[in-house]
């Protein structure tokens, strides 16, 4: 259960369509986002009784690229009154080609190491395949298949695709969660609808649903499962992370709008 929490955090900046000229350019927004996270549904389960935590996710655009971290940490009660903490922690620097990412991550159950990654990857160009170097473990690497994609450009994408009403797409993803090649995913969008007002200053929002499988996978049931309300900006909000045996929910609480990066 640790690979998915830690892969389904990060899969919060994931998604895809299909590159195609969309009608302007996809501006996502530099912010902080913070959520509160529960148990989603309390009879649906049979592993937690009840789950109290919270989520802060991050993306910030640089001069030559996108800087993102991400935490998530929760404490849960068994179905037996037995406490169980986990906290991740991930950062992660991309370049503005898409070519090219390094990551960081930290997982813990308590005070206890539970995973530990960092490393670079690159791919040969959009779509290309690539390779995945990791200096912990140290000298593990792992060839990437063509057309994997990494995280902060699929948000990108994925708002590309919702202004253009593309409502399903598949891709295979490096996000630095795991010694694993690539994640497929498959992306679901739905019809877009308006709010009054908002704090990111986008008022459409569109409902998206990923499911991840393992690599060449894809035919059976989805290692897990995640869905949110998604604005023009790349803002999150009513966030769901679906592992099967449990459903968490993420609202959202605060967000800060970050400032644009001052390049010469």
């Amino acid at each position: 259960m640790d690979r998915l929490l830690v892969a389904s955090l990060l899969s919060l900046i994931t998604a895809s369509a299909t590159t195609v000229a969309a009608a302007r350019p996809i501006d996502l927004l530099s912010h902080r986002a913070a959520y509160a996270l529960r148990l989603a549904d309390k009879d649906a389960g049979d592993l937690f009784a009840a789950v109290e935590g919270a989520m802060v996710l991050e993306w910030k655009a640089t001069c030559d690229g996108w800087i993102s971290s991400q935490r998530m940490g929760f404490v849960a009660e068994t179905l037996d009154g037995e406490e169980v903490t986990f906290d991740v922690r991930f950062s992660s620097w991309e370049s503005a080609a898409n070519d090219r990412i390094r990551f960081t991550l930290r997982s813990f159950d308590g005070a206890r190491p539970v995973e530990s990654y960092r490393g670079e990857a690159r791919l040969d160009g959009p779509e290309g395949a690539g390779v995945a170097r990791y200096r912990e473990p140290a000298g593990v690497s792992i060839d990437l298949p063509p057309g994997t994609v990494f995280p902060t450009e699929q948000m990108r994408r994925l708002v590309e695709a919702a202004r253009e009403g593309r409502m399903m797409s598949q891709y295979r993803l490096f996000d630095g969660s795991g010694l694993v090649s690539a994640s497929s995913v498959t992306a679901v969008i739905g019809s877009s609808s308006e709010v009054e007002e908002a704090a990111s200053g986008y008022t459409r929002r569109w409902p998206v649903s990923l499911a991840y499988y393992d690599f060449g996978g894809e035919t059976g049931a989805p290692e897990f499962e995640v869905s949110f309300m998604l604005d023009e900006g790349g803002v999150l909000y009513d966030i769901r992370l679906d592992y099967g045996d449990f459903a968490l929910q993420g609202e959202l609480r605060e967000l800060e709008l970050l400032p644009p990066p001052d390049c010469p």
